[in-house]
């Protein structure tokens, strides 16, 4: 119904009741008695709220024909104090706890059983994707992509006989380009390897995603 505190409401309160009643839910600042949130629910129906941090008492009436916050139901409004302090707080990393409370009528009084409850946040990285550096038209005859340490690595790889440019890709036409304007390379040396290296597509994560799920 409201929450009064200013904080976010991110951590759980599950409370489980009883039919044949409507309930009326405060939530009170354990150190200044101030009410911190309210909410309303069926009973017997499910229900749970988010509610901000901190040590709270709870507070329940109970009843039917509701007549708003002062006169609650009426006369016939039944009420009850949770006897616990509850804290609403965060555990651990990335562990949000809160309270699950079942509620049960033993004759005209309303009796609790109290656990603790979990929400679990599981961050998630999204898969990764080749990043292509396709050729651009320029005034040039090409642009090869990457840096210039990348550069150097590709022309010293060529040099040194590791792995032949193929024709017509971007690398084959650098080294024509370098011959083109006067700088001729130097003579390739023969070098012999058993595994040659392979230069893998560069990848990069996008994103990431963040996932919460009841844990306890």
């Amino acid at each position: 119904m409201w929450n009064r505190t200013g904080l976010p409401a991110v951590f759980p309160l599950q409370v489980k009741s009883p039919p044949g009643a409507d309930y009326y839910l405060v939530l009170s600042s354990e150190e200044s008695g101030d009410e911190a949130l309210a909410a309303y629910f069926k009973g017997g129906a499910f229900f749970k709220v988010l509610v901000p941090p901190g040590r709270f008492v709870l507070h329940f009436a109970s009843g039917s024909g509701w007549q708003g916050e002062r006169r609650l139901f009426g006369p016939e409004t039944r009420v009850f104090k949770l006897p616990d302090v509850l804290e609403f707080a965060i555990r651990g990393a990335g562990i949000k706890g809160g309270h699950k409370i079942t509620l049960t009528r033993s004759g005209a009084n309303l009796q609790a059983a109290v656990k603790e409850q979990y929400i679990c946040q599981v961050a998630s990285l999204d898969g990764p994707v080749p990043e292509p550096r396709p050729l651009q038209e320029t005034g040039h005859l090409f642009r090869l992509g990457g840096d210039r340490h990348e550069r150097w690595d590709l022309h010293l790889r060529w040099r040194l006989g590791l792995r032949a440019p193929e024709a017509g890709t971007a690398e084959q036409l650098w080294q024509r380009r370098r011959f083109v304007l006067g700088s001729p390379l130097l003579p390739r040396r023969r070098v012999i390897r058993h595994d040659p290296v392979t230069r893998q597509a560069e990848t990069r994560f996008r994103s990431y995603s963040v996932r919460s799920l009841f844990c306890g």
